[in-house]
C-alpha cells in the first residue's frame, strides 16, 4: 500500500474544485482512478508496474477531498455527523491531523497490506508507521529536504536518488538503495500535443530558500529569451522581476506533458539537496515526451549518460548561449531530443525501475519476516 501526496496540493484542490459535481457522485475508487489520471508527481506509476510482477498495489492519497471519500466507503456516506464530529476533533486536538490518522488507521486494517510505502513528505509525522513495524515492512522513498517530523529509524527500508542520502542512512543502520527517477510509457499515448508554442519553458519551484542556484540562472535568462515557467514561486520577487514576469502559475501532471511537448526546450536545475547531481524527475520527464532538455553540468552525468542525450550548461551566460544555438539549430536540436527520448525508453522507463525495485522489496520482506 503506497502512500502519497500531490504537489502541489493547491493544483490537485483546483482540480476538484472545477469538478466538484462530478466528482460528487464517484465513490472511493473512482475519485482514485481520477486523481491517478491526472498523472501528477508519480501517478500510479509505481503500483501499475509492479504489478506486472505479481504485486496487488493500491495508492492512497493524503488529500481532504480522497479521505473523506475513504471515510464513506469505510463508515457509510450517511455518517456525516460522524465525519463532521471527527474534523472538528482534528482541529482542536494537540495531535496533527487526528481526523486523517483515524481514517488511514481503519482503511489500512481494513486492507492490512504486507508493505507501506510512503512516498516524500505526506504530512504525517514519521513515527505513525513505525507502529505498523510488527508484521509489516515500513518503506519509505525521499529525495526532498526531510522535514522535522521525519525520522530515518522509523523505516525498514528507504529508497533515494541521492547519494549523499543512501550514504547518510546507511550510516544510521538503516537498509537503503539507490531508486532512479524515470519515465512511464503510457504518457505518450495519452498526450495531444504534437506543435512546438513555446520556445523554453520549466515546471518546479522558484525559490530562494531551496534553489538558489536555480532562481539565479532563471532571473539571467527569463528576460533575455522568451521563457516562460510554471510552479511554486517565492514570495520576495516583485512584479518587475523577470522571475515574477515569465511566471504562469501552477501546472502539474498531464498538462505538464503537455507543456514539455510543446517546448522547443525544456530547463531543468537542481535542488541544493542534490549536490551537485543530475537526477531529478524533470530530466526523465523531458526526454520522455521527445524534447531537448537542457540542464546544469553535474559530477555524475558523465558516468552514467551517454553524449549527445541532451545539451548541459555551466553556468548562467553560457546557459543563455546554449538556448540561443538550439532555437536558431532546429535539426541539431530536435537529433538530440529524440536521442534522449530513446535512452529514456530503453533504460529508464518504470517497468524496467520496478524489476529492481521488486527484488529489493521481496528480499527486504523475506530478512525481516523469517527470522
Amino acid at each position: 500500500m503506497k502512500f502519497d501526496t500531490i504537489n502541489p496540493d493547491i493544483y490537485l484542490n483546483k482540480k476538484i474544485e472545477a469538478n466538484e459535481s462530478v466528482i460528487e457522485r464517484m465513490d472511493r475508487k473512482d475519485f482514485l482512478n481520477w486523481i491517478i489520471s491526472l498523472r501528477s508527481n508519480y501517478s500510479d506509476f509505481y503500483t501499475y508496474n509492479l504489478s506486472k510482477y505479481g504485486w496487488e498495489g493500491e495508492e492512497f492519497f493524503i488529500n481532504t477531498y480522497y479521505i473523506d471519500k475513504v471515510a464513506d466507503e469505510l463508515y457509510g456516506k450517511g455518517k456525516s455527523i460522524k465525519k463532521f464530529t471527527g474534523k472538528i476533533k482534528n482541529k482542536i486536538s494537540p495531535v496533527k491531523n487526528r481526523w486523517y490518522i483515524k481514517v488511514m488507521i481503519d482503511y489500512i486494517k481494513n486492507y492490512n497490506p504486507d508493505i507501506i510505502f510512503v512516498r516524500e513528505i505526506t504530512g504525517i509525522q514519521s513515527n505513525f508507521w513505525k507502529t505498523y513495524t510488527g508484521n509489516k515492512l515500513i518503506v519509505s522513498r525521499i529525495d526532498s529536504n526531510t522535514p522535522s517530523d521525519w525520522s530515518v529509524s522509523d523505516y525498514d527500508l528507504i529508497f533515494t536518488s541521492s547519494d549523499v542520502y543512501k550514504s547518510f542512512f546507511e550510516l544510521n543502520k538503516r537498509e537503503s538503495y539507490i531508486s532512479q527517477n524515470g519515465f512511464d510509457g503510457r504518457i505518450l499515448k495519452e498526450l495531444k500535443s504534437n506543435s512546438k508554442t513555446y520556445d523554453i519553458t520549466f515546471v518546479g519551484g522558484v525559490v530562494d530558500r531551496y534553489w538558489t542556484n536555480r532562481a539565479r540562472c532563471i532571473e539571467f535568462i527569463a528576460d533575455k529569451v522568451d521563457f516562460k515557467w510554471w510552479g511554486i514561486k517565492g514570495t520576495n520577487y516583485k512584479k518587475e522581476n523577470p522571475i515574477s514576469k515569465s511566471w504562469q502559475g501552477i501546472t502539474s501532471g498531464i498538462e505538464m506533458f503537455e507543456i514539455y511537448k510543446q517546448s522547443r526546450i525544456v530547463f531543468n536545475d537542481y535542488s541544493e539537496v542534490a549536490n551537485k547531481t543530475a537526477n531529478n524527475q524533470r530530466m526523465y520527464e523531458a526526454m520522455g515526451v521527445g524534447t531537448l532538455l537542457l540542464t546544469r553540468e553535474a559530477e555524475n552525468i558523465k558516468k552514467q549518460f551517454p553524449d549527445n542525450i541532451f545539451v548541459t550548461f555551466r553556468d548562467e551566460k553560457d546557459c543563455l548561449d546554449k538556448i540561443n544555438y538550439y532555437l536558431k539549430n532546429e535539426k541539431e536540436r530536435e537529433e538530440i531530443a529524440l536521442a534522449g527520448q530513446k535512452f529514456v525508453l530503453e533504460n529508464y522507463t518504470y517497468e524496467k525501475l520496478m524489476k529492481e525495485t521488486d527484488t529489493i522489496l521481496r528480499n527486504s520482506y523475506k530478512r525481516k519476516f523469517s527470522k
